[in-house]
């Protein structure tokens, strides 16, 4: 790539005109106010591309972001409070590498980025599916929604969860044009259509019941002692069938 091409590259916000010219031709960017060359041939206009313009306006428009961009989640803490904060700061949206962290590490983090950030910048922390002790993923929600976490992604997820129904459904309220406002805003990485599809659907009737009619924990019975919660480090193994819970509600 030449000088000039590299230089018209970086003028994103700026209209490129392209022309032909010179011997043998070539093609030659030209920003606005510069002379194009003697005998130049007018090929085209590239119109100003903004970063802001890129992706749906209506993801801006519902997180108050500058940009349809999202960063985070890497695991044990890669995606740090630094990187979250200077999502927020400019324009984007950050999510916490809670993963593999004790949930007292992932506290001090979030009340952390509360105290930089407050409560209604657009930024969040990760939820990691836990099938093989489900209480991890009921702490790190009650931990949310204890210090008034709004957006959580959540990853590595087979099927809607009832640690992932509380959180969304927390808050829920009809606002005075009767529609549903979410206090809580959820994010899911999906790698399948099925669990796109159950992500995007209604939430199991029995996981938003069960807490009315039977005072159970959205699905989950509550437990009968007081919590006692290991790091959510944990060492390889070969994958068991509680891995791969089967999709559905």
């Amino acid at each position: 790539m030449s000088a000039d091409h590299s230089r018209a590259a970086r003028a994103i916000r700026q209209p490129v005109e392209i022309v032909r010219a010179g011997t043998p031709a070539k093609i030659v960017p030209l920003l606005p106010g510069e002379t194009p060359p003697t005998g130049a041939v007018r090929v085209g206009t590239l119109p100003p591309l903004y970063p802001e313009w890129l992706g749906d306006r209506g993801f801006q428009a519902a997180h108050g972001t500058r940009f349809a961009y999202v960063a985070g989640e890497m695991a044990r803490g890669l995606a740090s409070q630094s990187l979250v904060t200077e999502m927020a700061r400019h324009g984007g949206i950050g999510f916490f590498g809670s993963a593999g962290l004790a949930p007292a590490e992932v506290e001090a983090a979030m009340v952390a980025l509360t105290r930089d950030l407050g409560r209604d910048r657009p930024w969040g922390s990760n939820l990691i599916h836990s099938p093989s002790d489900p209480e991890l993923e009921d702490a790190l929600v009650d931990l949310y929604l204890r210090l008034g976490v709004r957006r959580v992604c959540a990853s590595a997820f087979m099927s809607v969860t009832p640690s992932v129904v509380r959180f969304v459904a927390t808050g829920l309220r009809r606002g005075a044009d009767g529609g549903v406002v979410r206090r809580n805003l959820l994010f899911a990485k999906v790698s399948r259509a099925e669990i796109a599809t159950a992500f995007m659907s209604p939430a199991p009737a029995p996981m938003l019941t069960a807490p009315v009619v039977g005072g159970t924990n959205f699905g989950r019975p509550k437990p009968s002692s007081p919590r006692k919660f290991r790091s959510l480090k944990t060492s390889p193994r070969k994958p068991t069938p509680a891995d791969t819970p089967t999709i559905g509600r």
